[in-house]
């Protein structure tokens, strides 16, 4: 049995959505970040830094969502949302759950938070200014490898699709979006799949 360990909207809502998606056999364990429970020693032991998510798939334990993703996607091949290996459209991919990771995540995560999440007096402009230059590559290249496609991959919707769509979720929420049609767009695709909307649970 999948476990995964989360609350909805963090990153453990990557691996959910792609659970989901996958229609794989999971429990999903509620921790509740917000009286502790990530840093409680119970939770330290499954994820050193005190975060989520982590994940139990039998006796492999995992504490990187895109990891998380990119092995369920191989270990439930059978759904198509992984290309097949050592293709061009197999480096996309990996190029992208890296992108997110590495770029989306550390720039968008503090622009969604400082602009949208948190209460207006705990804010810092500072922050949104930082990230923003980063923002706009970012968006400019997205919006250049959609192309004419629906998706990342062109026709083929991928767990690609679910470790950037996370980052541009947030990016919308954040209205970070308004100046990007295309990517509006696409992220309009994406929330209204049934799996998004039963992780975020709407």
């Amino acid at each position: 049995m999948i476990k995964l360990y989360g609350f909805v909207g963090s990153r453990s809502s990557r691996v959910e959505w792609l659970l989901h998606e996958l229609e794989a056999e999971h429990e999903f364990v509620f921790i509740d970040a917000r009286k502790g429970a990530h840093k409680e020693p119970e939770h330290l032991a499954r994820h050193p830094h005190g975060l989520v998510p982590s994940m139990d798939d039998g006796d492999l334990r995992l504490i990187e969502s895109a990891a998380m993703c990119l092995h369920l996607a191989d270990k439930f091949a059978d759904k198509g949302l992984a290309p097949a290996l050592g293709s061009p459209a197999r480096a996309r991919y990996y190029e992208y759950a890296f992108y997110a990771v590495s770029t989306l995540d550390p720039h968008v995560v503090p622009l969604f938070f400082h602009t949208t999440f948190l209460p207006p007096e705990r804010r810092d402009p500072a922050k949104v200014e930082a990230s923003m230059p980063t923002w706009e590559i970012s968006a400019a290249f997205l919006r250049n490898e959609l192309g004419k496609g629906p998706y990342l991959l062109g026709d083929a919707f991928s767990a690609a699709d679910v470790i950037v769509g996370y980052d541009l979720f947030m990016a919308q929420k954040a209205g970070l979006l308004a100046a990007h049609p295309e990517l509006d767009a696409y992220t309009a695709r994406l929330t209204e799949r049934p799996a998004f909307k039963k992780t975020y649970r709407l």
